[in-house]
């Protein structure tokens, strides 16, 4: 797994910038030097980052195994948005420094040369990275705003491939010709034309199209604790799945998808089940709305959450609803007579999803079942330093307690987690 991803492509970023402007044009002597330098150290910043969103936003099938799944992906791509917004908000700042610098004295005006007329297309290069520049910092404030509407977010956030475009050509037009020889150059071309590759294919539609499989509802079963279990048929060949990876499910158009765990174990049948929590707004309709019989589509299968190698002793640990990429688990021919230990925290054993099957499942592979029931699992109780992977699935709190745990130890196991967060 590629760790720390974007300081890596930051400081290649950076360091690659510096090199060049140095060989070229040496140490900046006064402030319109540096600010000149500054402006440029940003805007190469700026798009090697929004290139390598734009790249995720693609959902690349060959990035998942570097990234240890979709869901890092998705959770690197918040980053990288996060991380656009303050560089935009550096590189305009930089830009617009001149006025506060002139008001303090702390530089001379800068004495400006007679020039003939104005290039239209410098200008609107201009024009358009300011317009691109106010609407990425709207929409980088848009989704960390978790009271906006799923849909609406969506709908916003498609906005973000021609505001890509926007940006590709103002840095095209706008950097100088003698950093496009230069190896940084070579960096900036690649980037944006990957990204410019990216923003096209999203804008035409084609994201996903090729993984996605269309089905219908064929039944539906209500559980305890506001759970259903939804079991979908597909209607043609669903390409074989890892027990314990996701699809992007789409139970209506006009919401779009949203990522559910499989679980089940790959079916002849080409059947795919779920079980989906009430936990926000949308979820909380799917009981009133979905009906049998019900066109679906599914795309994928994304994630790796897959149980590795089960040779050595390991923990799985599930809190709520996090317990059904384990019941995939169950349901595979894998995991039989291994040395595993599976902690279910739940609030009570009646609201405990599929526990007859769970149990069921966990004497015939010879599992040890742990059932926490109504208080937090002590990850003392665990016994860490004998295990060699702990495979964890449920609330963000609970992951990040045994995550702070194992940071304390020595020789930690190996930490497996899904990050279910799509904004």
């Amino acid at each position: 797994m590629l760790k720390k991803p974007l300081p890596l492509l930051l400081l290649l970023a950076t360091v690659l910038y510096a090199v060049c402007s140095y060989m070229q044009n040496g140490l900046p002597s006064q402030y319109w030097d540096w600010r000149h330098e500054l402006v440029l150290l940003s805007g190469v910043q700026l798009m090697s980052v929004m290139s390598a969103a734009m790249l995720l936003a693609a959902r690349p099938s060959w990035l998942e195994k570097p990234l240890h799944g979709l869901d890092k992906m998705y959770g690197l791509h918040k980053q990288l948005g996060i991380a656009a917004g303050l560089l935009l908000a550096c590189h305009w700042l930089i830009k617009l420094s001149p006025k506060l610098v002139m008001a303090l004295e702390w530089a001379t005006p800068k004495v400006k040369h007679a020039k003939g007329a104005k290039d239209p297309l410098m200008s609107l290069a201009k024009d358009m990275g300011e317009w691109a520049a106010w609407a990425v910092l709207a929409m980088v404030i848009l989704a960390l705003l978790r009271a906006v509407p799923y849909r609406l977010w969506r709908k916003v956030h498609k906005l973000f491939a021609p505001l890509y475009l926007m940006g590709a050509f103002h840095a095209l037009i706008l950097m100088p010709q003698n950093l496009w020889l230069s190896p940084v150059g070579a960096l900036m071309a690649a980037l944006l034309g990957i990204g410019s590759i990216c923003a096209i294919y999203s804008l035409s539609g084609r994201i996903g199209r090729n993984k996605q499989v269309s089905g219908q509802i064929s039944q539906i079963t209500p559980l305890s604790a506001n759970q259903l279990e939804v079991i979908c048929q597909m209607n043609s060949p669903w390409p074989e799945h890892q027990a314990g990876q996701f699809a992007l499910l789409s139970f209506d158009p006009k919401e779009g998808t949203h990522p559910y765990t499989i679980a089940s174990a790959p079916r002849k049948s080409g059947e795919l089940r779920f079980i989906i929590k009430s936990l926000g707004h949308y979820t909380s309709t799917l009981s009133s709305t979905l009906t049998v019989g019900q066109r679906i589509k599914a795309e994928g299968p994304y994630g790796c959450f897959d149980g590795g190698q089960n040779t050595q002793r390991q923990a799985w640990i599930a809190g709520g609803i996090g317990v059904t990429p384990f019941l995939a688990w169950l349901e595979s021919p894998n995991f039989n007579n291994a040395q595993i230990d599976f902690y279910y925290c739940i609030k009570s054993a009646a609201e405990a999803a599929k526990l007859d099957e769970i149990q069921a499942a966990c004497l015939a592979k010879n599992i040890r079942l742990h059932l926490i029931e109504g208080q937090r699992l002590n990850i003392a109780q665990i016994q860490p330093e004998k295990l060699a992977d702990i495979w964890y699935c449920g609330p963000q709190g609970l992951g990040t307690a045994i995550s702070q745990y194992l940071s304390q130890m020595s020789q930690p196991p190996r930490f497996h987690h899904e990050a279910f967060s799509i904004r």
